[in-house]
């Protein structure tokens, strides 16, 4: 994979983007401008500056050449006209940071002369961002003004059915229902995790985005939306009243008569690790034996967040190893105001879009012993990231640490990586059952029947 996607779950509400991040570097100071291009010129010092695999100048600027011919034949395309050319020459970039930026500034401005309808703010957003991908990670990447607005951003009331949607797992599939929310719209209408998107009220929504088809999913309370779903390779349709709702950060499936309770969590943001502690407080009181710890397409969030859920089930431990820019190695250990003290089973549930804060926990409750790992290798997206504030009011995100397994030692992010799970399941599209969590229940029976 040359670069890796942003691994974010779209819900029906809001897009959230989500990572590990610490608190953004509100006081940090950029150095004085020499270019036009503000933005650029900041992102440009915060990657050389602060970035843990230390980039030079010629791999940023190259970033931003390219995502900035990118921008030129987009608008090209788009706009059928204006561009003398989409190439931007090259500059002769010398590995002097401050000259060849100056270079790069001047390659750009001569791009924004040579096409009429390009414009120049997009056109040093498009740089920006490329710079970020030239990174080839998960955790570092440029925001623009509006999508830096809902950064990791707790969900929001809306009006809709009450379900999350992924993008789909193979070129040219559909996107899916990713989980519907208890008591929803959806639920009640009969729709599951799984299901796959045909249309909405009549418009084949195959090829669309995610977040296009949230909107067309979401309507005013009391209307109904009709939606056709493709289930174990049978279309059905269903009618669904839409309803204002909150989405859920945590909620709660009980099975096997209570004796097992699955904990779905979407997200790593406000105060769902609190929320979290809550339910496995009062599931405990009331004799639940074990726990599935859903954190399937759950793309991370808050470090802190990460960091606290794992707690509640394991003190006085390691959950991961974090290696900053200097080489340097810290420990990223339990909050012991967390802890509950649970004795039981715990079956970590994963897929491939469990990211970053999701598979930390994954990775240190299985390293601490307490929890067994169930379903496909994670995502491979862990590390540490800081956001900071860009001239134009936009965010870029930066990684300052990667992360290791705390009892193996071996780097969790990049491809191939990630958590292997201790017994891989893959639920299969073409069939109603859920395998991986039926696995996961399975597991849990078993150990709970042989502890007595």
């Amino acid at each position: 994979m040359g670069r890796f996607p942003v691994l974010l779950a779209t819900l029906l509400a809001l897009v959230l983007g989500a990572c590990s991040v610490l608190p953004q570097d509100i006081g940090a100071q950029i150095v004085p401008t020499r270019t036009d291009f503000k933005t650029l010129e900041a992102a440009y010092h915060v990657l050389l500056e602060r970035h843990v695999d230390r980039p030079g100048p010629q791999q940023l600027l190259t970033g931003a050449i390219e995502g900035a011919e990118g921008y030129l034949q987009k608008t090209t395309e788009e706009k059928g006209a204006g561009c003398a050319t989409v190439a931007i020459e090259r500059p002769e970039l010398t590995g002097s940071s401050e000259s060849d930026l100056l270079k790069l500034s001047g390659a750009l401005e001569e791009a924004a002369k040579a096409c009429a309808t390009a414009d120049r703010t997009q056109l040093e957003r498009a740089a920006t961002d490329g710079m970020a991908k030239s990174m080839n990670e998960c955790h570092t990447y440029y925001l623009d003004p509006d999508r830096a607005k809902t950064f990791n951003q707790p969900p929001q009331e809306y009006s809709g059915i009450g379900a999350t949607i992924l993008a789909p797992t193979e070129e040219g599939g559909m996107s899916q229902i990713a989980s519907v929310f208890p008591d929803s719209p959806a639920e009640k209408a009969g729709v599951r995790p799984g299901d796959r998107i045909k249309s909405v009220d009549g418009t084949d929504v195959t090829d669309f985005a995610p977040d296009e088809i949230a909107q067309r999913i979401r309507g005013q309370q009391g209307t109904v939306v009709q939606i056709v779903l493709v289930r174990a390779g049978q279309e059905l349709t269903v009618s669904i009243t839409r309803a204002t709702l909150t989405p859920p950060r945590v909620f709660e499936r009980p099975h096997e008569e209570g004796q097992i309770s699955q904990l779905t969590i979407s997200a790593l943001n406000g105060d769902v690790a609190r929320q979290t502690k809550d339910l496995v407080q009062r599931d405990i009181q009331a004799g639940v034996k074990g726990f599935v710890l859903d954190l399937r397409n759950n793309p991370g969030g808050d470090l802190s967040a990460a960091v606290n859920i794992a707690s509640i089930f394991v003190q006085d431990a390691v959950l991961v190893k974090q290696i900053g820019r200097d080489g340097k190695t810290e420990q990223v250990g339990t909050n012991k105001d967390f802890y509950v003290g649970f004795a039981g089973p715990i079956v970590v549930l994963v897929n491939e879009r469990s990211a970053s804060g999701a598979e930390i926990i994954a990775a240190g409750l299985r390293a601490s012993g307490v929890a067994s790992v169930i379903g496909t290798r994670t995502a491979g997206c862990v590390g540490i990231a800081q956001p900071r504030a860009m001239p134009d009011n936009g965010l870029l995100l930066v990684t300052l640490a990667r992360m290791q397994d705390a009892k193996t030692g071996e780097e969790l992010n990049g491809k191939g990586r990630g958590v292997a799970p201790d017994s891989a399941v893959t639920d299969d599209a073409n069939t109603e059952a859920q395998e991986d969590l039926v696995a996961a229940i399975a597991a849990l029976k078993d150990r709970i029947a042989r502890s007595g």
